[in-house]
C-alpha cells in the first residue's frame, strides 16, 4: 500500500472513505456490466451507499475537491472515475475498510 495513498485516506472523513470504497466496488466489481470497467454510475453508487441524494452529493463534492474522483455527465447519469485508478490505489482504498 502506498504511504502517500494511505496518508491521503487517513485525512478523509469516515463517510468519505466509506463512499470511496463503494465507488471502487461498483466501478470494478459492481453488478452493472453494461458500463466500462473503472466507471461507477450515480444510480448504482446511490443504491449501494445508504446516503440520501444530498448527503451523497456533499461527500462526492469533498472527494472531488480532494482529488480522489472525477465526475462527468449530466444528472442523474453522472459517471464517477478514480483519479488514480491503479491497482495499488484501489487495493489501498478497499483495505482501508478492513481496519
Amino acid at each position: 500500500m502506498s504511504a502517500s495513498t494511505e496518508a491521503r485516506l487517513e485525512r478523509l472523513p469516515a463517510d468519505a472513505r466509506k463512499l470511496l470504497r463503494v465507488i471502487v466496488n461498483q466501478a470494478y466489481h459492481g453488478a452493472l456490466r453494461s458500463k466500462e470497467t473503472g466507471i461507477a454510475t450515480m444510480p448504482e453508487v446511490h443504491e449501494a451507499c445508504g446516503l440520501d441524494v444530498d448527503g451523497m452529493y456533499d461527500v462526492l463534492k469533498s472527494l472531488r475537491g480532494a482529488g480522489w474522483i472525477l465526475l462527468s455527465g449530466e444528472y442523474p447519469f453522472e459517471e464517477i472515475r478514480l483519479m488514480d485508478d491503479s491497482a495499488a490505489a484501489r487495493d489501498s482504498i478497499l483495505k482501508d475498510g478492513d481496519a
